[in-house]
């Protein structure tokens, strides 16, 4: 008998051999499976010479994708959008305001990401005003440890925006009324907001 040689296509990698293994071990410690089963799965996809017998061994066994993949809800931010309103807060450890700054010019005025570069911009504007006065008070006072403390009220607050930002929330939450420079909705063709925070 002749063996057909086996398409890249439908040749099995390590890595799919490892992925199912996993999903199986899974599987049976969900109860989802005996160990009976469990062996006869583990022979099997070991033993897969294509997908289709690699597919075999997980019959039966639904795989949800994960929740990064699934598609947002409406009026649920994107989950790249996320990723780019923290990372746009997070840029201000770097570049203090300039980041932020760049990031909203660049951006689609209304958009997620839009916002939080305009929050974040104004996030790091209000600490440039906070250091400034921080400095000359401990000059004058002769109270060094007030610069130290806005460096560290500076750094936290930008890291805490941006993580609220990862996690689809407005990065500079109810402290945004206390921040100067706040963040002011761009004016549609009509004259009134085309987005809403």
């Amino acid at each position: 008998m002749t063996s057909h040689p086996m398409s890249p296509l439908t040749q099995v990698t390590d890595q799919q051999r490892d992925r199912a293994v996993a999903h199986l071990q899974a599987c049976y410690a969900q109860g989802l499976l005996d160990e009976a089963q469990l062996d006869r799965r583990l022979d099997q996809a070991l033993a897969a010479r294509d997908r289709l017998e690699l597919n075999r061994s997980l019959a039966g066994l639904a795989r949800i994708a994960p929740a990064p993949f699934r598609p947002p809800r409406p009026g649920e931010p994107a989950p790249a959008a996320n990723v780019a309103a923290g990372l746009t807060h997070l840029s201000a450890l770097f570049t203090s305001f300039v980041g932020p700054a760049v990031v909203k010019a660049v951006s689609a005025p209304g958009s997620r990401v839009w916002w939080e570069a305009a929050r974040a911009l104004s996030l790091q504007i209000t600490m440039l005003v906070v250091g400034a006065v921080a400095t000359v008070l401990g000059i004058v006072l002769g109270v060094g440890e007030l610069v130290g403390l806005a460096w560290l009220a500076w750094f936290g607050f930008t890291i805490a925006a941006g993580v609220r930002a990862f996690n689809g929330r407005s990065g500079t939450g109810s402290a945004e009324r206390f921040l100067l420079a706040r963040p002011q909705a761009p004016r549609g063709e009509l004259g009134g907001p085309r987005y809403t925070r």
